[in-house]
């Protein structure tokens, strides 16, 4: 295969790891095999950063959380060139990842580069450097953990130290040339941008504890009252919300998927439940891809939603 062609491939999948699996080692000490400074930079873009960082600091371990699948791929080869262990990805909104995935207290840095202003006031409720943010991100945070922020947009600079505020996080703001080498920083300077807005700071004071995802049992549920021809379970209002989706069966495997979609604590899971006749003939559900899917409330009793039994109060 040429160069060219072997461009187009991520070269290994190592980096990228699922929640269930950072659930089920029991936390990131387990996932790096070792305790170490961690860092995490949220929305990683080509993957860069990490790749310097992670191999110009082998003693400290890194997680990098984007949402953009053509990054997460970019990155993936970047970080394979060489390989290197102290590098994890993760695809997750990032407030979801602080709140379900990290104990207090446990990151050393958290930074972010460029991340996309919203300019436009209809766009400012797509920002997630909102005070909640910060209150959840001071608690995720060491004693002497710090947060950066770096932007080529002063108005979401200005509008982001507005919001940390009122926060457990302080911020201070300082403008600087060009530091960081990075492919959005080269590009804005291309255009001739000269200057960029800085955002760093720490804990103030300690926020009360968020804790971390409490584990519901992911158990398959079994149901005799299933019927693959005429099947509709019920969907769920309030919190947390349930919407089921298309049931496709196949009659030579007996099994099927059911499209699901569940909303709790502001976070959206969407997934299949895998639904197979036993030689009992009952039927088995569980979620198709396990490790992708974070235990909450909300999924197991979309299982048991689909199982068809009453739901739980």
């Amino acid at each position: 295969m040429n160069d060219i062609s072997e461009k187009k491939f991520y070269r290994s999948l190592s980096a990228l790891i699922r929640p269930g699996q950072i659930l089920k080692s029991g936390g990131w000490p387990a996932v790096f095999g070792r305790r170490a400074p961690l860092e995490m930079e949220i929305g990683f873009g080509n993957g860069e950063y990490l790749a310097r960082a992670s191999q110009a600091a082998p003693e400290r371990d890194f997680v990098g959380v984007e949402l953009a699948w053509n990054s997460l791929k970019r990155a993936l080869r970047r970080l394979n060139a060489p390989p290197r262990n102290n590098v994890k990805l993760l695809h997750l909104p990032v407030k979801s990842a602080l709140r379900y995935l990290f104990e207090p207290q446990s990151l050393s840095a958290v930074r972010v580069f460029f991340p996309v202003p919203w300019p436009n006031e209809k766009q400012s409720s797509k920002r997630i450097f909102s005070t909640i943010f910060f209150n959840l991100l001071a608690d995720r945070l060491t004693a002497d953990g710090i947060f950066h922020l770096v932007t080529d947009h002063q108005g979401l600079a200005l509008w982001t130290k507005e919001q940390a505020r009122d926060s457990a996080i302080e911020l201070d703001y300082a403008e600087h040339q060009a530091l960081l080498d990075t492919k959005y920083e080269r590009k804005w300077l291309s255009s001739g941008q000269e200057v960029f807005y800085h955002l760093s700071g720490r804990q103030k004071n300690h926020p009360k504890t968020q804790s971390p995802l409490e584990l519901y049992d992911m158990s398959p549920r079994y149901s005799q009252l299933i019927d693959p021809q005429n099947y509709h379970p019920c969907d769920l209002s309030g919190e947390p919300t349930v919407v089921f989706g298309d049931f496709l069966f196949d009659d030579t495997r007996q099994e099927g998927l059911l499209r699901t979609k569940v909303v709790e604590d502001h976070f959206i899971q969407e997934f299949h439940i895998k639904i197979s006749r036993q030689s009992d003939r009952r039927f088995k559900l569980c979620c198709a891809l396990n490790d992708q899917v974070l235990p909450t409330r909300g999924v197991a009793l979309a299982i048991a939603l689909a199982a068809l039994e009453e739901p739980s109060s």
